[in-house]
């Protein structure tokens, strides 16, 4: 080795293994399940009906602190489409919200809301009057929509737990079925009557945070819920994040026909 100079500490330093980046979810799904979200929207109906609340308001009433705990009881009531924001810091009960809290709605308003978890309604579209795929399968499929491999497990335990909830194992827990209510109306189509906007700006998905006119796919409408509000921070890691998300929901929902328009142009000109 002689005339050659070894830097160890450089060496050892290049050696290290790059630290691994962080994964993160790029589809919104709850980690706990339905009943839990429908224990929220009980306790803010209990506590102030109709109107908005603020979170410590909330945290008492349900004997608990502003912990994550807490705040991921919350956080499920919203991908449920259960609470929307109200101004800044308050939350309210959605349409949906209010018709799970009364016995005669509670079954639809549950069926709607598993449909309003962007993961939920993925596999309902992907895999309708199919068999589900089995557990790790399932798992693989959801990391594909956009669950991060580290939380498959989690979200698959939390999506079959809510979808038995929500009805939608009726008939077997090996296919998701949409429940049918004699005499009333397509879960949809309630949702699209009782979540209308109350004005204009909502319409325009306005400044209180929940979520625009109802006529958008739930995927889409997940992708909107999820947006900041005006003038609030959002981060660079957490705007990319979003248009991934966004781009797996497209790839889910809409078909390539602008591809297909552009391939039969071409052979129609010969190119």
């Amino acid at each position: 080795m002689t005339g050659e100079t070894v830097q160890f500490d450089k060496a050892a330093e290049q050696a290290k293994p790059e630290p691994r980046k962080r994964q993160t979810s790029t589809i919104s799904f709850p980690y706990l399940d339905l009943d839990t979200a429908v224990e929220v929207a009980h306790a803010m109906y209990k506590t102030r009906g109709h109107s908005a609340m603020e979170a410590h308001e909330l945290a008492a009433t349900m004997d608990q602190t502003l912990s994550g705990a807490f705040r991921l009881k919350t956080g499920t009531a919203r991908i449920f489409g259960l609470t929307e924001k109200e101004g800044r810091d308050a939350t309210k009960l959605s349409g949906i919200g209010l018709r799970i809290i009364e016995p005669d709605t509670e079954a639809e308003a549950r069926a709607s809301a598993f449909l309003a978890v962007p993961l939920y309604s993925a596999i309902y579209e992907n895999y309708k009057g199919q068999r589900l795929p089995p557990s790790k399968a399932l798992e693989r499929e959801m990391e594909n929509l956009g669950v991060s491999s580290k939380q498959t497990d989690k979200a698959r335990q939390a999506f079959e737990r809510s979808a038995r909830q929500a009805g939608f194992f009726a008939k077997g827990e090996d296919r998701l079925v949409k429940p049918h209510f004699d005499g009333a109306q397509n879960v949809s189509d309630v949702d699209n009557q009782n979540d209308a906007p109350a004005n204009e700006e909502q319409a325009k998905g306005g400044d209180n945070g929940g979520g625009g006119s109802g006529n958008h796919h739930p995927l889409i409408q997940g992708m909107i819920d999820r947006l900041p509000m005006v003038d609030e921070p959002w981060s660079e890691n957490d705007r990319k994040a979003w248009l991934t998300m966004a781009e797996s929901i497209f790839a889910v929902i809409y078909t390539k026909g602008s591809e297909v328009k552009r391939s039969e142009s071409n052979k129609a000109t010969g190119e």
